[in-house]
């Protein structure tokens, strides 16, 4: 009976540490009394079978709720994959913007179309995702808000542009389907690559980077013990934390008594028809931002790698060949005065700013450990970043292209495909 005692006693100490774990980062570096009271909620139903065991009613509903925490903690990353949803455009959606004032004067000229199909993609033309013609060539593009480019026409895009440049190349009908979306990170990418897989793509092309590395920038603090286990358990992504956040809801609900209203769509357009009220204030960062701030990784990121790293696993076991770019930015010696005054991603939405030497040292930083990863597991990779001035020629800010800069970066990969993958195109 002793021994028995031990062995609970242990288990049960081994599954706090493991819990713990998967709370660690909010609990250390978050301020949510939410996630404090799931803690304890949830410690109290891991020791409940020593705390009830004198009697059998309540040692049963101790045991069951002890196997609860277990089975929530064992299928989180299982969960997660089931039921993480990628942030998206809104499907069908459609706006005309135009651009007549002197903010992107040379840069973004006249009225754009913009526009999303029945899956939230951007593309320029009609795509049966149901079914795939032997004699197409499908190519969907993944980032974020560089692949997204999102108050930028339809058809001036560097995913349309490239589109059009195939179209002339290839004996075959060339579908290029944007799924770039603004704000995104590599945990996103991995899993609309996963969502894409059932669209049987011929080519992915991958242009990620500056989300991850500003999330580096702006979690700088944030230290893991064990990376791998807290990013895959971490709690936020269990059953357990969902069901929590869904009653929180409905209590929420009722005590004010009020309808949930959806705003997403609103605030999306707003986004978009208003891009010069909403840059205007975060422009010249780094002169208005009066804290400077220095920041010199000496890796990247825990959860970039290891995400990224999924990615790469993902596109080894596939049969459609993956393409990675790195990220063109302004972070260059060489940066025009006129461009240095539109910087705004400093990070972004703070109020600070690193020091200029410190991006180029960042971005350069992600973008070579990004080379180095893909071409060690051999797999495609086009330097992009030294393609693109750093000057109001090809870039609008920190990162986002001009017309101009987006027929270079369209330019430069229908030379890359035509050249290294020909074989695939015909």
């Amino acid at each position: 009976m002793k021994n028995f005692f031990i062995i609970k006693f242990v288990i049960c100490l081994i599954f706090t540490f493991l819990v713990y774990l998967s709370f660690r980062i909010d609990l250390h570096y978050g301020v949510s009394l939410k996630i404090t009271i799931s803690f304890i909620l949830i410690q109290l139903m891991i020791w409940g079978i020593f705390f009830f065991q004198k009697k059998k009613m309540f040692s049963i509903i101790s045991y069951n709720l002890f196997f609860i925490v277990l089975l929530n903690l064992f299928f989180t990353p299982i969960f997660h994959s089931i039921t993480f949803d990628v942030p998206g455009r809104q499907p069908n959606y459609k706006i005309t913007k135009e651009y007549k004032g002197e903010f992107f004067k040379g840069m973004l000229t006249g009225k754009h179309v913009i526009s999303s199909d029945a899956e939230g993609f951007r593309t320029n033309k009609k795509i049966n995702y149901k079914s795939k013609e032997k004699n197409t060539f499908r190519i969907f593009t993944v980032g974020a808000s560089t692949t997204e480019e999102g108050s930028k026409d339809n058809n001036k895009t560097w995913s349309s542009l490239l589109a059009t440049k195939l179209d002339v190349l290839s004996n075959k009908n060339v579908e290029v389907i944007n799924t770039g979306m603004a704000g995104l990170r590599a945990e996103h990418h991995y899993f609309m690559l996963k969502r894409i897989n059932e669209y049987k793509p011929d080519l992915v092309i991958f242009l990620m980077g500056i989300n991850d590395w500003n999330y580096h920038i702006v979690n700088s603090d944030k230290k893991y013990l064990i990376p791998i286990y807290e990013i895959k358990f971490n709690f936020k992504k269990s059953i357990l934390f969902n069901t929590f956040k869904n009653i929180d809801k409905q209590i929420y609900r009722k005590l004010i008594n009020q309808k949930k209203e959806n705003t997403k769509d609103l605030n999306f357009v707003s986004a978009e028809l208003e891009t010069e009220a909403y840059l205007l204030p975060q422009i010249n960062s780094l002169n208005i931002r009066e804290n400077v701030k220095s920041f010199k990784p000496k890796d990247v990121s825990e959860d970039y790698k290891y995400w990224s790293n999924l990615i790469i696993n993902e596109c080894k076991k596939r049969e459609f060949i993956c393409l990675f770019l790195d990220q063109p930015t302004a972070y260059k010696k060489n940066i025009s005065t006129k461009l240095k005054k539109r910087l705004w991603m400093t990070p972004p939405n703070q109020n600070y700013t690193l020091v200029f030497d410190d991006l180029i040292l960042v971005s350069s930083f992600y973008n070579n450990w990004l080379k180095k990863i893909i071409i060690d597991n051999k797999l495609n990779f086009l330097l992009l970043s030294d393609q693109i001035n750093a000057s109001t020629e090809h870039l609008t800010d920190d990162c986002h292209f001009t017309e101009n800069g987006s027929k270079k970066i369209s330019d430069v990969l229908a030379q890359y495909i035509n050249l290294s993958l020909k074989s695939i195109l015909n």
